[in-house]
């Protein structure tokens, strides 16, 4: 917009300048003609002026239709605690794009030490699945693609170690995500700890306001 606004009055401007200079040369016979023609706006002036109203009009239109609508809903309180089934709505940050979700844990299940034993770092410990459910509240687009996960704690508070896989999941525990044009309809992923203490807690705790580190996760249990 600002672009074709300044080659607007850039080409206004020469065809005043280039009126100007005529109107020097001419005889004084003209100069009433002259005169009369430099105080009635020409043709091309008017469309001019006429075409940046319009220009700007639009511009500002697709300006704000691009421009995300403020969140008017209520946030989780920071260090909530929620049962299973429960939803939280809370900020997300992805890719630098600010938006809001909601995480529904559906359940934490106890899995088969088997499916890990081969896993580095994994000896003599049991595998525990967390399925949760993700809804884009505000600017979805803008967190398409986003990868996201949860805590997974023991009865005590202390933090289990995630599963990352690369593949599929083991125990029927597939991460999902988005794709990159989400329009916020629900998902379902799951997330896999390995603890030698049972799993009994799930915890969100990203961004300022939630973190494990000053008790303010939301936490289900």
């Amino acid at each position: 917009m600002r672009h074709r606004r300044k080659l607007a009055a850039v080409a206004v401007a020469t065809v005043l300048t280039a009126a100007l200079s005529a109107c020097g040369s001419d005889d004084a016979d003209d100069s009433t003609e002259d005169e009369t023609s430099e105080s009635t706006p020409s043709p091309s002036e008017d469309e001019t002026s006429d075409d940046e109203s319009d220009d700007t009009e639009t511009d500002d239109a697709d300006d704000e239709s691009d421009t995300p609508a403020a969140f008017d809903g209520e946030l989780t309180e920071p260090g909530s605690d929620l049962a299973l089934g429960d939803t939280a709505t809370v900020p997300f940050d992805y890719a630098g794009n600010d938006g809001v979700i909601e995480i529904t844990v559906v359940e934490i299940r106890e899995g088969d030490p088997a499916d890990v034993a081969d896993v580095d770092g994994a000896d003599g410990m049991t595998p525990y699945h967390v399925t949760y459910e993700v809804t884009g509240v505000e600017n979805p687009e803008g967190l398409g693609g986003m990868v996201i996960s949860l805590d997974g704690l023991t009865a005590d508070g202390n933090g289990a170690s995630q599963l990352i896989n690369f593949g599929s999941g083991v125990g029927g525990c597939d991460e999902e995500s988005p794709d990159s044009d989400w329009d916020g309809a629900t998902f379902e992923t799951c997330d896999t700890f390995v603890s030698d203490q049972a799993v009994t807690q799930v915890a969100f705790a990203e961004g300022d306001d939630y973190s494990l580190w000053d008790d303010t996760q939301v936490t289900w249990s």
